[in-house]
């Protein structure tokens, strides 16, 4: 009989713990979407979700409480009501992010485009018509202020293969070290990871419309703009006035120029090093007058290294650029000239790099009452082996208008031609409409 009613209230209390368990389950609130994103991508796990969680919501009761508290003494004044929940709302301050969640920053880039191109796929004299939607760059960036010096980032990039399928890799990764002064160098810093190479950020800071595609020198396959190593760099002297870094670009803005230093292990974001040598790439951008012409800016860019195949061959560059921006204009001009390229594909038959050379134009106008509609124009001309007499030299013309319509967010319109020298490459053409997305 004693066992029979032990049996009883242990069936009882089994049933009553399930049902308070149920209850509670029902009553816990539902983790908010940023922290289901983090626990999805990575950024936090998902215990560490639902501490942050937590604490957020005993920051609220907190402040709830404290508001209450402090509004008890005073008694209600017989005011409209609708100017009452004006003044709540005003009263109420913002709650703060958990400590987990400040120095977060969360954004994205993405280049939306629709192109109809003809483009010469090796039949002779011949060319092909491409119609499609495509996405051209889908960037995440996560960046976290650990310490007052100390930041991390994370960029993921979806890109799509050659069979078609969307892919997932790193952009950048990297721990950024950061400072206001040292010496003569204004905001110092360095990169340490999947981190920035010296040229192209710098320039499609200037440029201001990737958008459109690679800058000249990515697109003859000569580097691209990542890869694992170490970056350091900074200001010359100060930085520029207010004004400047607001209505022209507050990117590399220092008062007498910038630069940038880097080793890394030279086969770029998307490949796998396959030598043992490295990179030494560095850049120097000189403002000659800050004052009277502070965007007109004399920069040199250099690098060396070794191809990045098992043969290792020469590669080696030294480029040039005069700049010149304004509120409503950009103008820029390049000259490079060097042998091989970072994938170690630009050699002759017998292995041996290619000596190339080229050169870059590039402007842009702003107009309207807000600055906000943009023509762009850029010249490119390439020859990837200038030792031979044989023609093989590309040009490259580059026509269009955007629409600036809200922060950086654009609509692009352009057209794009590419004449080859060599006999029976015919011209190739592409008209392209873009949407880039930035926050």
């Amino acid at each position: 009989m004693r066992t029979t009613k032990l049996r009883v209230v242990g069936l009882a209390l089994t049933v009553m713990l399930g049902a308070a368990m149920s209850l509670a389950a029902q009553q816990r609130p539902a983790m908010d979407p940023l922290l289901r994103l983090l626990v999805k991508k990575g950024v936090v796990t998902e215990q560490e979700a639902e501490e942050l969680q937590r604490e957020y919501e005993a920051m609220q009761r907190g402040t709830a409480q404290e508001t209450a508290r402090a509004a008890a003494p005073a008694p209600p004044s017989p005011v409209p009501q609708r100017q009452t929940a004006t003044l709540k709302a005003e009263a109420a301050p913002p709650a703060p992010l958990p400590n987990k969640l400040d120095g977060l920053h969360i954004g994205t880039l993405i280049y939306a485009s629709y192109q109809d191109a003809r483009v010469y796929e090796g039949v002779p004299n011949e060319t092909s018509r491409e119609s499609r939607f495509t996405i051209k760059r889908a960037y995440l960036n996560v960046k976290l202020d650990i310490a007052p010096y100390l930041q991390a980032r994370v960029t993921p990039d979806i890109h799509q293969d050659a069979s078609g399928d969307w892919k997932t890799r790193f952009k950048y990764v990297y721990g950024k070290f950061h400072g206001k002064r040292l010496g003569f160098v204004g905001k110092p810093y360095a990169e340490f990871g999947l981190a920035h190479m010296p040229w192209l950020d710098w320039e499609e800071a200037i440029n201001g419309f990737r958008m459109q595609g690679t800058m000249f020198l990515e697109r003859n396959h000569i580097f691209n703009s990542a890869d694992v190593g170490v970056l350091v760099g900074g200001n010359i002297g100060g930085e520029l006035p207010e004004a400047y870094r607001h209505d022209v670009n507050h990117h590399y803005a220092g008062r007498w120029g910038s630069f940038q230093v880097g080793l890394y292990n030279g086969g770029g974001y998307h490949a796998e090093e396959q030598t043992s040598n490295k990179a030494i790439e560095g850049r120097i951008s000189v403002r000659p007058l800050p004052d009277s012409l502070p965007g007109f800016q004399v920069t040199a860019f250099g690098l060396t290294g070794r191809g990045n195949t098992p043969a290792e061959p020469d590669w080696s560059l030294a480029n040039f650029m005069l700049s010149y921006e304004s509120p409503r204009f950009v103008v820029t001009g390049q000259y490079e000239r060097g042998e091989g390229n970072q994938g170690g594909t630009m050699v002759d038959a017998t292995g041996r790099s290619l000596k190339h050379e080229g050169y870059s134009i590039f402007g842009r106008v702003r107009f309207g009452e807000r600055r906000n509609w943009h023509v762009i124009g850029r010249y490119d001309h390439f020859d990837p082996d200038r030792t031979s007499s044989a023609s093989d030299e590309r040009d490259r013309w580059i026509a269009g208008v955007a629409w600036q319509f809200i922060g950086e967010n654009y609509w692009l319109l352009d057209y794009e031609n590419l004449s080859h020298d060599t006999p029976g490459i015919p011209d190739e053409h592409r008209i392209q409409l873009t949407l880039q997305l930035k926050y």
